[in-house]
């Protein structure tokens, strides 16, 4: 039986293999992407960036390396790997792992980390190229997805109003809240290219604001190098211990789960069908250069957003060849040293607004996601109630509470993202699993559904 081709759900001006049209098309579609890029520098910088102890000359080395592995990691998996108009970006869930390990063992420790996740991007390489990442399709459903989207935008949102309220109830509080309602705003009222760029107009507005304001350290920016070259192994080569190590991997792997839901849930919009051979590309390519790679120059595992969903809903341009010119545009950008100093002296505030503005969306969108299940009912209200609260509350819980655990649990519990997703697999195919059953004509016994057939009816 010949496979049904998927159906996309939007009018696309621009599908995933059309050429542009006109040089206006090239323009304004390659600028609109640079623009998109900015989001993934605000992630890099508001996760790891302050929350490690890095000094002022090594956070701006650090920003520049994130902006470079932004163009790498979107242009390898555009070329090579989902082959799909996605922006990749640092992810949060080994970015939170970092901050845990910090929290655990201080800088030293934090820094080693990204040497034990070489091994891991390593390891998820050659299992994604072997396909066995590819089986989560199998238990891959609705309310999986739904929960970890809406994870991200709880956490996200805690970081953000962190960063917004860091100095206090005073006018910088303010600015930060109105910025992120300007977030908000451009998002549901723009029109045109303006609608597409609410992140750059938060960080351009909120730029103006402090440094009119004199709250911009400009002295960050003067003493970088107007061209620099990235440098790797940033934090020397020293072999991590064996739990780190494991811990990493397991982090890679929940990092290839989301890598998974956001693929899926794109392709499903532009009725793109992802082959089990395409599944092992982009798979590969994330082991080997969104995590290995970015770990070998010192920034955290890269993904593929899962906000490539909003922004093509939005902008229905779904073709490669944009997103490819504004790769190698912004690949160009991280070798100007001001550019990363400048990144480097983003005010909190204006990090913390935009966190706040895109959080909001990604809250709605898993709320919306759930209901994208065949029932949203009492079962599936208290297995995505409860797994979102469980994990969102272990990790808020304070540090005394994880003292007594291995470090290898005490990493895992406090990444929230990894607890919703492993709470709800086992709440919705274990503890509460539905057991289908088929009358035998013949016999008038039942029997239970076959796994793979329950399975596959759930996947997205």
């Amino acid at each position: 039986m010949s496979e049904v081709k998927p159906v996309p759900q939007i009018d696309l001006v621009y599908g995933p293999d059309d050429r542009p049209r006109s040089t206006e098309d090239i323009v304004l579609y390659s600028l609109q992407w640079v623009f998109i890029m900015f989001y993934p520098v605000v992630w890099g910088y508001s996760i790891v960036g302050i929350n490690v102890g890095f000094t002022p000359e090594e956070l701006s080395a650090y920003m520049a390396r994130v902006v470079l592995m932004i163009g790498v990691s979107t242009l390898i998996q555009v070329m090579a790997g989902h082959k799909l108009s996605m922006v990749s970006g640092p992810n949060i869930i080994p970015s939170l792992a970092i901050v845990a390990a910090f929290s655990l063992g201080g800088k030293e420790f934090a820094l080693m980390s990204f040497n034990a996740y070489i091994i891991a991007g390593l390891v998820v390489a050659i299992m994604g190229g072997l396909g066995w990442i590819s089986h989560i399709g199998k238990v891959w459903t609705p309310l999986a997805l739904g929960a970890m989207v809406m994870m991200v935008g709880l956490v996200t949102s805690t970081v953000g109003i962190g960063l917004i309220a860091q100095a206090g109830a005073s006018w910088p509080f303010i600015a930060g809240i109105g910025l992120a309602l300007m977030c908000g705003w451009i998002s549901i009222q723009g029109k045109g290219l303006l609608a597409t760029v609410p992140v750059l107009a938060v960080i351009v507005t909120g730029y103006v604001i402090f440094i009119a304001m004199g709250k911009f350290d400009w002295d960050l920016v003067n003493t970088m190098p107007v061209f620099s070259i990235p440098k790797l192994f940033p934090y020397g080569f020293e072999i991590p211990p064996i739990q780190l190590i494991l811990t990493m991997i397991i982090v890679n792997l929940f990092s290839a789960v989301n890598l998974y839901g956001n693929i899926s849930g794109y392709a499903g919009i532009i009725g793109q069908h992802i082959t089990r051979r395409q599944e092992k590309s982009y798979f590969t390519v994330f082991g080997l250069i969104e995590g290995s790679a970015c770990s070998i120059l010192g920034v955290p595992a890269h993904v593929a957003y899962g906000e490539n969903l909003g922004l093509v809903l939005l902008t229905r341009i779904a073709s490669r060849y944009f997103i490819i010119i504004a790769s190698v545009a912004f690949i160009a950008l991280s070798f100007f040293g001001k550019f990363g100093g400048m990144m480097a002296a983003m005010p909190k505030e204006v990090a913390g607004a935009v966190l706040l503005g895109v959080a909001s969306t990604l809250i709605g969108i898993g709320a919306n996601i759930w209901h994208q299940n065949k029932q949203y009912e009492t079962r599936e209200i208290f297995i995505t109630g409860f797994a979102v609260f469980l994990a969102y509350g272990v990790a808020s819980l304070p540090g005394t509470f994880f003292d007594a655990l291995p470090d290898i649990v005490s990493m895992l519990l406090k990444n929230a993202v990894i607890t919703v997703i492993v709470a709800v697999i086992v709440l919705e195919q274990f503890v509460f699993r539905i057991r289908k059953a088929r009358t035998n004509k013949s016999s008038g016994a039942s029997e239970a559904m076959p796994r793979h057939q329950a399975m596959d009816e759930s996947k997205i």
